[in-house]
């Protein structure tokens, strides 16, 4: 890591925290150097030491900056991530709203390759099959661009399919396609989940377009990478974007305690979600 100086992790953690609120430190440092160094070899550099020479020279082009923040983000995800969100969701969010609302607006606000939004919409899909057929409408955005190509598509790889994923849910809500990328199958989402969704990039430190407003706000694992003006300013959004006691669901090591007074925190079974007051 000696070509990785002080001066030249200076500059990509500060952009990185400009544009995503992300922090990168003495603790993560490594991290940092190990994502751009994956990145590197896609951009035609043989070292990190190369592309920084080349930004002080040239400037740093757009192309390249969005990939720079995009290898900085983290894009965990898996289907059913944390399933007591979803029995959550399933048990106590959507029997609650079918009394008040004609449709149910659902916002994942960090969506990344689409896991989360259609886990939400094959337990709406499951409900329908029960009788429990509810109009909805679902929102996934993200930073990243391309993280959003592949959500919109509706396709993933087979380990992407079955990290979280039953065989019973994956034979029913996808089908088996090869794509020109691999040899190994992929599997793309039928029409009953995509039909409902839409995807758009929004950056949350930035100015959002206008999405309208929501029953329920997912933003799992995002709030924890935010110095604490951001938390604060990123919650006060979303507050005034939930319809009466919407619920804002975070991740587990999450909490609003000091950053915001607009929600009661509220418990079912093992899980903690915050309410609009």
């Amino acid at each position: 890591m000696e070509e990785f100086n002080d001066n030249i992790f200076k500059y990509f953690s500060n952009l990185i925290e400009k544009e995503t609120g992300i922090q990168y430190d003495e603790t993560n440092k490594f991290l940092l150097f190990s994502r751009l160094q994956n990145l590197i070899k896609f951009l035609n550099f043989p070292d990190i030491l190369s592309l920084w020479n080349d930004i002080q020279r040239n400037g740093l082009n757009q192309s390249a900056k969005l990939l720079i923040l995009d290898t900085a983000t983290n894009n965990e995800t898996s289907f059913f991530r944390d399933p007591k969100v979803f029995d959550f969701f399933k048990s106590h969010f959507v029997p609650k709203i079918m009394e008040k609302s004609e449709k149910i607006r659902i916002w994942c606000a960090a969506t990344s390759t689409g896991q989360e939004p259609y886990t939400l919409a094959m337990i709406m899909a499951e409900l329908k099959a029960k009788g429990i057929n509810k109009s909805y409408e679902l929102l996934g955005t993200d930073i990243s661009e391309r993280v959003l190509k592949q959500a919109s598509s509706g396709i993933f790889s087979q380990l992407e399919i079955q990290r979280g994923l039953s065989a019973n849910l994956m034979i029913k809500y996808f089908e088996q396609i090869i794509t020109e990328t691999s040899s190994l199958p992929s599997y793309k989402a039928k029409p009953e989940l995509s039909t409902f969704m839409t995807f758009k990039q929004l950056n949350l430190l930035h100015d959002w377009p206008n999405i309208g407003t929501f029953d329920i706000i997912f933003c799992r694992n995002v709030l924890i990478y935010q110095s604490v003006e951001n938390k604060k300013n990123i919650i006060a959004r979303f507050a005034k974007l939930l319809n009466p006691r919407g619920y804002l669901i975070l991740g587990g090591a999450e909490s609003l305690l000091q950053l915001s007074n607009d929600f009661d925190f509220e418990t079912y079974g093992n899980i903690c979600v915050h309410r609009l007051k």
